[in-house]
């Protein structure tokens, strides 16, 4: 029971709130501390914070005050784990408000060793969180200390101007310039949220994606452009016009940029020029084969699934090659996709796979998609693309009242809204 309560947890599934919450007597303190003090998502930084999720937790167990201790404790020593101590921070924010004074104290504690080489910088937005103009203070003599001791490092305004928007009647400005004339470090961070006052870039708007747009992003490696779904807003003349060049090209690095336009707006003419480079030796320092392989996604045909259906089977790994079944699906596919999922429980691999899942059944919508995506959801830790999966699931009418149930507790705010959305249809 707890080896499933914490497979559960570190995927982010509400499962194992299910599981605590329906064993009162089992003592799960140990693991929720695991959780508390490692964020266990896959890409931390999209992903951001599981505070939320994981408070939960500790606001159901038995063993509340144990679990606060032991993290306030870990947020005082850890050094080097970014996102586990940025995940502590906001839970020292929720465990104040619940009235554990020492959560300040605690926080207080670990924003004064930042200073510290061997300790990574956090706490900024949480100790003003819970201290107001007293959190920013500190944040600005700490950050000040690191200004004043490297004059060509600098601090731009936004965090202390996102502060003066929601407490308007607090002048922060005028309360940094008074403290900076007792104190230098305070008075380098004031001077320097000056001189670095942040303004919104403003993105500068494309028309129209034009044959001229995507020639200069060949010719200058602006990837973004060559992958992106406007590429559609081409013409077919446009289109022509660079499948004719992209079939002349000799430099396999400038055809590797074809490619990736090919990725997204499909190729012109015949596949086989494009199966030929798929199916061949990729080229050093390139990733021909792979935007190829991308490319013929688009098309069609018994070679093309012959193709894909032997190097699934064959690989240990097949991310590459899982796209090519967009076009080239058949039922019962669905068998040798699952045989895919079983070959390993290791988030890397589940992650590297779960981008074709997805891409199949988005474009082949078919009930037969249940168990490969109910598998690899029951595997994955990534909560981005698990809001995908159970998309799916729920568009093909094949979500099972199982994993519905979990949806409540889950780690990603949007798949909570999946679950209110369908209850409230229900």
């Amino acid at each position: 029971m707890k080896r499933q309560f914490f497979d559960s947890l570190k995927r982010g599934t509400g499962e194992a709130f299910l599981i605590l919450k329906a064993n009162p007597t089992i003592d799960f303190s140990d693991l929720i501390i695991k959780g508390a003090v490692t964020n266990y998502s896959y890409d931390n930084q999209s992903e951001g914070s599981r505070a939320n999720y994981i408070y939960r937790f500790i606001q159901r167990s038995k063993q509340k005050d144990k679990i606060v201790e032991a993290v306030l404790t870990k947020l005082q020593s850890e050094k080097n784990d970014y996102w586990g101590l940025d995940q502590m921070c906001d839970l020292a924010v929720k465990f104040y408000k619940a009235g554990h004074l020492g959560a300040k104290t605690a926080l207080y504690s670990r924003f004064e060793k930042n200073s510290l080489k061997e300790y990574e910088f956090c706490g900024q937005d949480q100790l003003i969180v819970i201290d107001g103009i007293n959190g920013i203070l500190k944040v600005a003599e700490i950050v000040g200390k690191t200004l004043f001791e490297n004059p060509d490092d600098y601090e731009e305004s936004w965090r202390i101007d996102y502060f003066q928007k929601r407490h308007k009647s607090i002048d922060i400005y005028a309360e940094l310039k008074k403290a900076s004339t007792k104190n230098k470090y305070i008075k380098a961070y004031y001077d320097s949220i000056l001189k670095n006052k942040w303004i919104l870039p403003r993105r500068r708007k494309i028309k129209r994606f034009t044959y001229e747009l995507i020639k200069e992003s060949i010719e200058n490696k602006r990837y973004g452009f060559l992958s992106s779904k406007r590429n559609n807003e081409l013409t077919e003349n446009e289109v022509e016009k660079i499948a004719n060049e992209f079939l002349t090209e000799k430099d396999n690095i400038k055809k590797e940029r074809y490619l990736r336009f090919f990725s997204s707006r499909k190729f012109p003419f015949d596949y086989k020029p494009i199966f030929q480079i798929a199916s061949g030796k990729n080229p050093k320092k390139t990733r021909l084969v792979e935007y190829a392989i991308e490319s013929l996604k688009h098309f069609k045909a018994d070679k093309i699934r012959e193709f894909a259906i032997e190097k699934i089977k064959n690989k240990k790994n097949p991310s590459d090659y899982l796209c090519l079944l967009v076009s080239n699906y058949k039922k019962g596919d669905y068998k040798l996709l699952t045989e895919v999922i079983n070959r390993s429980n290791d988030y890397e691999f589940i992650h590297s796979i779960v981008f074709g899942l997805i891409e199949i059944y988005q474009a082949n919508p078919t009930k037969e998609c249940q168990e490969p995506l109910e598998l690899i959801y029951n595997k994955m830790n990534c909560g981005l693309h698990r809001i995908e999966i159970v998309e799916i699931l729920n568009e093909t009418n094949v979500l099972s009242d199982k994993i519905f149930e979990e949806l409540e507790f889950d780690s990603d705010d949007e798949i909570r809204k999946i679950y209110r959305r369908k209850k409230n249809g229900r």
